[in-house]
């Protein structure tokens, strides 16, 4: 029976992702190069997110490779983008729940980015309209933001 105990407490959690539904949507760029450009946005609860520099990286690329195909089928979105989060018991909150902005007890998720955020995913449009750039920023051990570029645009031939 001890055994047993040993053996399921040595055994690694399963990563799962739950999408926030009232934290997902779209909207328009309204300042800068992309003015009146569309974007689109997710924010996802990660439970049992690994905690290693390399480990996060790893959970992050296979989440875009697993997840985020349709969005070079958005043909008419210049930027998706996906922020993940830890999932506790701060910000489970929002699995039911919109921000809550006012009152005495104002409950925002982009508040927790800082000491829960896992990283973000970003996949914008290429000048030609018909490639894509993805990058994915993460925390790492000490929360410094670290950068990964996956693929970039090409220069485009006029």
């Amino acid at each position: 029976m001890i055994i047993t105990a040993f053996l399921s407490s040595c055994q690694e959690k399963k990563v799962t992702f739950v999408n926030l539904k009232k934290h997902s949507g779209e909207g328009f760029f309204d300042r800068g190069d992309r003015e009146g450009e569309k974007f689109i946005y997710k924010s996802i609860l990660v439970e049992n997110a690994p905690h290693g520099d390399i480990e996060i990286l790893d959970m992050l690329i296979k989440y875009k490779n697993q997840n985020l195909k349709d969005a070079a089928i958005n043909k008419d979105a210049y930027s998706f983008t996906v922020f993940l989060y830890e999932k506790n018991n701060s910000t489970s909150y929002f699995i039911e729940n919109a921000d809550d902005p006012g009152g005495l007890t104002s409950q925002v998720l982009q508040d927790y980015y800082s000491k829960n955020g896992i990283g973000e995913i970003t996949i914008d449009k290429c000048g030609n309209d018909k490639d894509w750039t993805a990058k994915i920023s993460y925390f790492d051990m000490q929360r410094n933001l670290k950068d990964t570029i996956l693929y970039n645009c090409k220069n485009d031939k006029k």
